[in-house]
């Protein structure tokens, strides 16, 4: 909801006075000047006020945006060495939404918030000698990979190739480029994110 205004204030400020015809109403008199100028303070911190709910959102911020950084750890490692806004920015959401983890859907929290949405998953599994257990059927079947233990241990993740990132009006700073691209960002954050065990391979998928 937007503040009042200057001019509100002003109104709110004349209503205080004693009743009276010495009060004048004309905008140029030294009095309603005098309230249009004791008005704007409170109309300012109105302003501010407002300003500050945007700021509470990491999408919008601006003024704080510096402080959104720090509070999660960035710019970190796998910030390249030179950073538009829209990149920094990609790379905070990408570290609140989506941090890393042990399931299939942390991944794709974590790309998506970095700008990859639609990235996929693929999980594989060791060639074993085929066998029936109480719960069915296990093992190799014909066609499958020989993959051998450590195969387990892996995962493909594959992105959306040629994500581009276009710089945003009241959100560039000088110096940023109109439109950035690279996955250098993305491809160190996963490999960050990943437990130690893991075995990942990040890979692109055809257009």
């Amino acid at each position: 909801m937007a503040g009042l205004t200057a001019d509100d204030y002003r109104q709110q400020l004349f209503a205080l006075l004693p009743q009276g015809i010495v009060w004048t109403t004309v905008p140029t008199s030294n009095l309603q000047r005098l309230l249009a100028g004791m008005a704007r303070e409170p109309a300012r911190i109105d302003e501010r006020a407002e300003a500050l709910l945007a700021e509470a959102d990491p999408r919008l911020a601006l003024e704080t945006f510096e402080e959104w950084e720090a509070s999660y750890g960035l710019p970190s490692a796998c910030a390249p060495a030179e950073q538009s806004m829209a990149d920094r920015r990609a790379a905070l959401i990408g570290r609140i939404i989506g941090r890393g983890g042990m399931t299939v859907q942390d991944y794709l929290d974590l790309a998506e918030g970095l700008g990859y949405a639609g990235a996929q998953v693929m999980e594989f599994r060791e060639a074993t000698v085929e066998v029936d257990t109480p719960t069915g059927h296990t093992g190799a079947v014909i066609g499958d990979d020989m993959n051998g233990a450590e195969w387990d241990l892996t995962w493909r993740v594959l992105l959306p190739n040629g994500v581009i990132r276009e710089s945003v009006i009241d959100e560039a700073v000088i110096g940023d480029p109109l439109r950035s691209w690279g996955d250098e960002l993305i491809e160190c954050s996963l490999r960050h994110a990943a437990p130690s065990w893991l075995i990942l391979q990040i890979g692109y998928l055809e257009e």
